[in-house]
């Protein structure tokens, strides 16, 4: 019963391992890494993603409370048939305001390799087809219960059924929902090095060419780390920068 139990818990999309892009190579693999590491982390301001979510939830709420008595007054028909598309909505909206990139690192002696790398999220679209399942079975209760509801009742799941298709398909879809990056930095164009130890997090100050200005401007690139490791990466960047000032602060992440 607990390998069963271990093997479902494994087959969630949140504990899967990271596995790196198949066109990714590290730039530097002659050289022995000091420590590499994958994680997953949300590069932007979180307080502004979770005043967002909190707004769009309390409107999505209101929204279909207004519509369910407006279409459909029985509240059981309205709970039924309108459920679907909220917690739908609620998710949607969840996996736009919060959505994570993957990251991995790789530290040498000379300098730091960063791989930044997004694709399109399967877990959402999975519960949209399994909402629709469900949704599906829920009219035909309904149905039985009360006819006059069918047109009603088929705009759910019929609904939902097309946007599944829809964004499985959608090659436009695909594309805005991914991303790749791979930037290779020297320890000699740190600038500064900024220590955030709360939230597990170190940035990187560099200079950075902007092209259509022709000015360089300071930029900056985010080391996401796991709780446990976060002091051995600090120790290895700050041994490798003894020359390089470095500050212990708060650091806000800037959306890029």
């Amino acid at each position: 019963m607990g390998s069963t139990l271990n093997k479902l818990t494994q087959a969630l999309p949140w504990n899967h391992s990271i596995e790196l892009p198949e066109k990714h190579q590290w730039k530097h693999t002659n050289q022995h890494a000091l420590l590499e590491w994958k994680i997953k982390a949300r590069p932007y301001n979180t307080t502004v993603a979770n005043t967002m979510f909190a707004f769009l939830f309390l409107f999505s709420t209101l929204s279909f409370g207004w519509l369910g008595g407006m279409f459909n007054p029985t509240p059981s028909d309205s709970i039924v048939i309108g459920m679907p598309f909220y917690v739908l909505t609620l998710i949607a909206i969840y996996g736009t305001t919060h959505q994570k990139t993957k990251f991995a690192y790789r530290l040498t002696e000379t300098g730091i390799e960063v791989c930044e790398w997004k694709a399109p999220g399967k877990g959402w679209m999975i519960a949209l087809k399994w909402l629709t399942v469900i949704a599906a079975i829920a009219v035909i209760f309904v149905v039985a219960l009360d006819p006059s509801a069918f047109w009603v009742a088929l705009a759910g799941p019929g609904g939902m059924g097309l946007l599944y298709l829809g964004l499985a398909n959608s090659k436009q879809f695909q594309e805005m929902h991914s991303l790749y990056r791979h930037n290779v930095f020297t320890w000699n164009e740190i600038k500064h090095i900024y220590i955030d130890k709360s939230r597990h997090l170190i940035s990187l100050e560099y200079e950075w060419l902007n092209e259509n200005i022709n000015k360089t401007l300071p930029w900056w690139t985010y080391i996401f780390c796991h709780k446990r490791d976060f002091e051995t990466i600090a120790e290895i960047i700050l041994s490798e920068n003894t020359d390089t000032p470095h500050t212990r602060e708060k650091i806000e992440v800037l959306q890029f």
